[in-house]
C-alpha cells in the first residue's frame, strides 16, 4: 500500500487503493519497460473500465490503454495523460 501512496495521479491512486482494499494482488509496480519514465501498477484482475469511469467520475485526463501483443503482455487499463502513470489489469481476448 505504501507504493500506491507514491502515485501522483489522484485518479490512478484512488482506483489502485480501491482494488487493493478489495484484496486484489498487485503483480507489478514500477517502470514497465525501458522507455517508461513513470510508475505503472498492474493488478491481477480484469478491469471493468466502464464501471471504474462511473464509480470514480473519471475525466478525460485518463486515456484507455490496451495491449493485445501476447509477446509483450496482454493488458488493459488507464494512463494518466499528465503524469504518465498507469493502472493496468489483464486483457480479456474476444
Amino acid at each position: 500500500m505504501n507504493r500506491i501512496k507514491t502515485i501522483q495521479s489522484l485518479q490512478i491512486r484512488q482506483i489502485a487503493e480501491h482494488l487493493y482494499d478489495q484484496g486484489i494482488s498487485i503483480t507489478f509496480f514500477g517502470k514497465a519497460w525501458s522507455g517508461c519514465t513513470n510508475n505503472w501498477i498492474y493488478f491481477d484482475t480484469y478491469l471493468d473500465l466502464d464501471d471504474l469511469k462511473s464509480r470514480f467520475n473519471l475525466d478525460e485526463n485518463l486515456e484507455v490503454h490496451e495491449n493485445r501483443d501476447p509477446k509483450s503482455g496482454l493488458e488493459r487499463g488507464f494512463i494518466d495523460k499528465v503524469t504518465g502513470e498507469a493502472i493496468m489489469g489483464k486483457l480479456k481476448l474476444d
